[in-house]
């Protein structure tokens, strides 16, 4: 049986702290360790044997790190997502519908967790430009007719390139996860609509993606939230957040229901 150790405490230990752990487990630098201490979102690691499984966990217990070694099978999955796309509020309940334009109905009970991030990710565009039709080409032609009297044709020398240009974007997800049936719903911030937020809607989308995650977070407060909803909250900078893409999200998530999974276990 494979083995994973997770961290007990639901909040993110000191990347540099964990880094060195792994590091002296591994027998490699620790800047090498930095990666895997940045990805593990609570997971510190996975498909361990048993024996390393608890070594890891006491020298990360002995480090400030509480851990837990246990059979990775005990690891709770994630639902498989489902999108929406528009929200109604009325007193503590909350009815979002889906991109399949189907109705869920949440009350404050149903929700295990909800998660938000903001992800900086990559966007490439391909575009065409057309090439041989600029100033240069016409004063080629003007100076053969007043040099000859005659028009001097160039042919068509009109060419198309093909680029590729990349920017970034910013991705906010807020992830619901509900108890029983397990399900996850996700809303995705440029595909939503905020009208929900009626008189509190702005054009800033950042803003409006703020403002729902805070007032779920007010209407299910035993919900268990993550790392980067408490970043939301207390309105700190972005860049704290530290998630590189969705699987960062969905690892944390993994992790957070997991602890409290084991702490409702008779």
């Amino acid at each position: 049986m494979r083995y994973a150790v997770i961290l007990k405490e639901p909040a993110l230990p000191d990347i540099r702290t964990l880094a060195r752990v792994l590091a002296s487990e591994r027998g490699c630098p620790e800047a090498d360790a930095l990666s895997e201490a940045r990805g593990a979102w609570g997971l510190a690691a996975l498909d361990q044997e048993p024996p390393a499984a608890q070594r890891l966990a006491a020298a990360l217990a002995a480090a400030g790190i509480p851990a837990l070694a246990l059979p990775q099978n005990l690891l709770e999955e994630l639902p498989p997502v489902t999108a929406v796309t528009r929200a109604e509020i009325s007193g503590s309940e909350v009815r979002l519908q889906d991109s399949a334009a189907a109705a869920h109905l949440l009350a404050a009970g149903d929700i295990a967790l909800l998660s938000a991030a903001v992800i900086k990710r990559r966007v490439t565009q391909t575009i065409t430009l057309s090439k041989g039709s600029g100033i240069l080409r016409k004063t080629v032609q003007l100076g053969a007719l007043l040099a000859t009297g005659l028009p001097f044709p160039l042919g068509n020398a009109r060419r198309e390139e093909t680029r590729s240009l990349e920017s970034s974007e910013l991705a906010r997800v807020l992830d619901i996860c509900l108890r029983s049936p397990a399900r996850r719903l996700r809303l995705e911030s440029e595909d939503f609509d905020y009208s929900c937020l009626l008189a509190r809607k702005t054009y800033q989308a950042l803003a409006n993606f703020r403002t729902l995650a805070r007032e779920l977070a007010a209407l299910w407060p035993d919900a268990q939230r993550n790392h980067g909803l408490h970043i939301l909250q207390e309105g700190l900078p972005l860049r704290d957040m530290r998630y590189d893409s969705l699987a960062d999200l969905d690892r944390e998530s993994r992790w957070l229901l997991t602890l409290r999974s084991l702490r409702s276990a008779p």
